[in-house]
This record gives structure tokens, sequence and C-alpha cells, in this order.
């Protein structure tokens, strides 16, 4: 907290500032928006929430007509996507359908081309790295977990896994012995 108030006098804000955090009434976002609230206030920051049902959130799902893409701060629960290049593209490319950060950035943009006529799996890898840095320095949104992709496995077995588009994987199980 010490490190965020520090960081918020050195921005020009030391008294901190008002924000409103949209999101959507599904599953524990609302709570969780409490959360970050709380935390938030904590810091200095005071964040209004402005909670819609579902299909207010995501109107149309178009920008200028979309609380979800056109807030400023926003929770949006997100599901898997098949391939990176999705995720990459609707989410966080400048043009991208879903990019509700309104995150611009040419060089992005550019690395996702790299990274989408890569020949092989090492470019492929390069350009991921190249993306992942650069997200980082940036930050343009969070994502803090899938919550709708949290697995429970007993402790009498072992190598059950799962994917990023949520497949269970069998295939490595094992039961352990007691």
């Amino acid at each position: 907290i010490a490190e965020a108030k520090r960081l918020l006098a050195e921005a020009g804000i030391p008294n901190g500032f008002e924000v409103t955090l949209t999101t959507e009434r599904a599953y524990d976002i609302p709570d969780y928006a409490v959360i970050i609230q709380n935390f938030a206030k904590k810091a200095g920051i005071d964040v209004k929430l402005n909670v819609l049902p579902q299909d207010a959130y995501y109107g149309s799902a178009t920008f200028g007509s979309s609380p979800w893409l056109d807030s400023n701060l926003g929770i949006t629960d997100f599901g898997h996507r098949g391939t990176p290049d999705i995720f990459l593209n609707a989410t966080l490319k400048s043009d991208g359908a879903w990019n509700a950060a309104h995150f611009k950035n040419a060089d992005y943009d550019a690395l996702l081309v790299d990274y989408g006529k890569a020949r092989d799996l090492q470019a492929q890898r390069i350009a991921a790295g190249r993306i992942q840095t650069l997200l980082l320095d940036e930050t343009p949104e969070i994502i803090s977990y899938f919550s709708q992709y949290s697995r429970i496995t007993s402790n009498k077995v072992e190598g059950v896994r799962f994917t990023a588009i949520s497949h269970l994987l069998l295939d490595r199980v094992t039961f352990v012995q007691a």
C-alpha cells in the first residue's frame, strides 16, 4: 500500500482519485469487484461500482454501445480461446473486436504478424516471448484467474491434466497406493 501511495504521489495525485469499475452480475464477479474496491481504498483510490445484468453489460458487443467495451475499468468473465492468436488478436490488437482495454500499440500489432507467420515452433516461441515482454511492460489488462476452469481432484490420483480450453485429460492418470 505504501508503494502504491508513493507512486500516486509521484504521478501528481497524492490524494488518490475516483474511478468507476463497470462489471456484470455473474458468478463471483460482484464479490471480486468489492475486494478490489476495498483494497484500492487503502491506497486512496475511490472505486465506484457499476454492476449490471449481463445483457446490459455486454450490450450489442460493439464499441459505442457496450459498457463492456466502453468502460475505463471493468471486470469481464472470459472463457478459453482455442488458439493463442484468437485471444491475442481479438482482445489486444489495436483494432481488435474485443479490445476493451483500448490498447493501441503498433509494436504489438507487428509482433502479432510475426507470431502468425512463424514457420516453425522456435520462431513462434521467439515471437511469443517478445509479445510476453511487451505485455508485461505495458500491462493493458490483468487476467487474475479463470474461475470456470478450477478443477479439484482426489489425492488418490495423480496425472490428471487440463487444457486451456477446459479439456480433461486422463491418459496419464494413475492411482496412488496407500
